[in-house]
C-alpha cells in the first residue's frame, strides 16, 4: 500500500476553517477533490508534514499557526495606490476600485500576486496586500482519498497532470 510521501500525487477532500467550529472559507469535495505533487512546494510545507506517511482512507485534522500558513498580517503592506493608477487608455476603471474587488497584480520581477481593495477615497485607493488569510489559524479537517506514484511529466514540471497528460 503506497503512503503519502515525495512525488506521490495526493488526492483529498478537505474543510479549512479559522477557527475550530467555524464557517468554512475553503473546501474539496470527494467529487471534486484536491489532488497535489507531495514535496514539490505547491502547498504549505506544514500541510505536507501532516500528511506524511498518511494511506489512502486516512483522515486528518490538523491547526497551522499563521507563521506556519500565510504569514502574520502584515500593517505594512497595506498601502494607498493613486486612482489613476487603474486607468486604462486614460480613463479610470471604477469598477476595480470597489471595496472587496481582488486585483491581480506582480512585483518587479513578474512574479504574481494579489491585493484587496480595503477603501477608496477622493484621489486614492487603499488596497491590502496581505494574503486573505494571514494572521489566522488554519484548521483543517479531510480524508485522504487517493495516493499514487506521480508520473514522469509530473515531476519534470513540479505539479500534477490529471491522467498524466499535460494541460496547462
Amino acid at each position: 500500500m503506497i503512503q503519502v510521501a515525495p512525488n506521490t500525487v495526493v488526492k483529498l477532500a478537505y474543510q479549512l476553517r479559522n477557527e475550530p467550529n467555524g464557517e468554512i472559507v475553503d473546501e474539496a469535495t470527494a467529487d471534486s477533490p484536491f489532488p497535489f505533487l507531495f514535496g514539490h512546494q505547491n502547498v504549505l510545507p506544514k500541510f505536507e508534514d501532516n500528511l506524511r506517511g498518511k494511506f489512502t482512507g486516512s483522515t486528518f485534522e490538523f491547526v497551522l499557526s499563521p507563521e506556519d500558513g500565510y504569514g502574520v498580517y502584515d500593517e505594512t503592506a497595506v498601502i494607498q495606490l493613486a486612482k489613476e493608477m487603474f486607468s486604462v487608455d486614460g480613463v479610470v476603471q471604477e469598477d476595480l476600485m470597489a471595496i472587496g474587488t481582488i486585483l491581480p497584480l506582480q512585483d518587479d520581477r513578474g512574479n504574481p500576486f494579489q491585493g484587496r481593495v480595503v477603501a477608496v477615497e477622493n484621489e486614492a485607493v487603499t488596497v491590502d496586500l496581505n494574503h486573505p488569510l494571514a494572521g489566522k489559524e488554519l484548521h483543517f479537517s479531510g480524508t485522504i482519498l487517493d495516493i499514487r506514484d506521480a508520473h514522469p511529466i509530473e515531476l519534470e514540471h513540479g505539479h500534477v497532470h490529471e491522467n498524466g497528460n499535460h494541460h496547462h
